[in-house]
């Protein structure tokens, strides 16, 4: 039972937020009870990884559940997201955009993620997107004052409906073809029939539209943008790593013969994602759009890795990336939502942010570096990581498209920093003192975390290479 450890506490907080969203708890509390519980989650992935990865535990043998390490790193970025989200609730307006019902959907969204990660059969990973979709149609619908929230909430509910359709097809075409829809006995297939390829391409384009890249990414830039500013953020970074994750086990690591279909098919798509993803951030103006549309290139540069797959080993680039770039998002949003809110931040709205909140402007700047790829930054590493790993897989093409994309990518975000430090603005961002010692606190560990990842040293890199070892 010590391998289900993390998941029951997971099932233990989504119930006891169930009873404590219809009391009368004060915000604080609340949000520190599931700070704990996942803190404590974080840590049990840590201290059980080996019962874990070795359990022998029927309900993991029953080739629905896989937990091995590829998962394991996973779900405990999952964690590290689902504790940055609670961090950032704490600044969302206490009327607006926090509610208690809040709180327990992104536990079972949490829940949901992890079980995306996990599954390793067809019908299960769609049980487990629906758990984490609903739970986040619901969270970005829940600030029913804003038109633009339910708009998004609409939005991503009807698409995900059609998405979801496409998906059971193909599930139906492949289980028809094979009689089965597990992973692992897929894999075994040498030559898969026209029909099952078929259906494979309808679940890995419902896995694209989650993942919001090159041809289904549309949808995330009008849902993104419309939805509170923390959930962006868990949105960006959590459900994006945990889409990620389903992929990759579907397409990869149990690839039932269609390796050399996949291989052109995610070149493409990473270099049309780049390319895409930049001309939008190039002429907008919102810093909350440039960043959701930067999202579609930093998943660009995951598909070089992925497109140059030669094995589990070589995953270990791209889940870096996934990882880092789930965590960077994750505070960056939390910084625009402790200082902004939900208005609309322009670059001109943070001009001389450095005045009135100078360790957050600079927490801002060192995340706005590391998407650039800057030496000593954590996206440098990354980049490094992707780039040699198509080098050596004999894509060097697609690492030339990455480093066109990621000079086109300077523009951007040193609009940002100049915006921060070299522009004079009227408007002062004023936080009470908890909060200001709060987001300092915050902005500190950002600092800290791309700048120790950068250079070889942080948590992440040390626990991937422990784990995947």
């Amino acid at each position: 039972m010590i391998a289900l450890t993390p998941f029951l506490l997971s099932i233990a907080a989504i119930i006891a937020n169930i009873f404590l969203s219809v009391t009368r708890i004060k915000k604080g509390l609340l949000l520190g009870v599931n700070l704990l519980f996942w803190a404590i989650v974080l840590v049990s992935f840590f201290v059980f990884r080996n019962e874990i990865v070795n359990s022998d535990l029927p309900f993991f043998a029953t080739g629905f559940i896989v937990f091995g390490q590829f998962e394991l790193v996973l779900c405990s970025i999952v964690a590290v997201l689902t504790i940055l989200f609670f961090a950032t609730l704490y600044f969302s307006d206490d009327e607006r955009y926090f509610k208690p019902e809040l709180v327990a959907l992104a536990n079972l969204a949490s829940f949901g993620m992890m079980g995306m990660i996990i599954s390793s059969e067809i019908i299960t990973t769609l049980i487990f997107i629906e758990i984490a979709s609903i739970s986040i149609y619901a969270m970005i619908a829940l600030n029913s004052l804003s038109s633009k929230s339910i708009e998004a909430a609409f939005k991503y509910f009807l698409l995900s409906s059609f998405m979801s359709a496409f998906y059971l097809l193909g599930a139906a075409l492949i289980f028809g073809m094979t009689q089965t829809t597990k992973y692992e006995l897929l894999s075994k297939l040498s030559s898969p029939s026209f029909i099952t390829t078929i259906g494979a391409m309808l679940i890995i384009a419902m896995m694209f539209f989650k993942i919001a890249i090159f041809g289904f990414y549309r949808w995330s830039i009008d849902v993104y943008y419309g939805a509170s500013t923390s959930i962006t953020g868990y949105l960006a970074g959590a459900f994006k790593l945990a889409s990620f994750g389903m992929l990759i086990k579907f397409a990869l690591l149990y690839s039932g013969g269609w390796n050399d279909i996949l291989a052109i098919i995610f070149s493409v798509v990473a270099i049309c994602s780049m390319f895409i993803g930049n001309f939008l951030s190039l002429k907008e103006i919102d810093v909350k759009k440039i960043l959701i549309a930067a999202g579609i290139v930093h998943a660009g540069y995951i598909f070089i890795n992925l497109a140059s797959f030669s094995g589990e080993e070589s995953l270990f680039a791209g889940v870096f990336y996934i990882a880092i770039y789930a965590i960077t998002t994750g505070f960056g949003f939390l910084l625009l939502n402790a200082l902004f809110g939900d208005k609309q931040v322009t670059i001109d709205s943070i001009a001389g942010l450095y005045k009135s909140s100078p360790i957050a402007a600079l927490a801002f700047t060192i995340i706005s570096l590391s998407f650039i790829g800057f030496p000593y930054t954590v996206g440098f590493l990354g980049k490094v990581y992707i780039f040699s790993s198509a080098f050596e897989a004999g894509y060097a093409y697609l690492a030339i498209f990455g480093i066109i994309n990621t000079i086109l990518s300077v523009y951007y975000y040193l609009r940002i920093i100049i915006s921060i430090y070299f522009k004079e603005s009227n408007e002062i961002v004023i936080l009470s003192k908890p909060r200001t010692i709060w987001l300092n606190i915050l902005s500190i560990l950002a600092i800290a975390f791309v700048i120790l990842e950068g250079i070889g040293i942080g948590s992440i890199l040390g626990y991937l290479s422990l784990v995947m070892a």
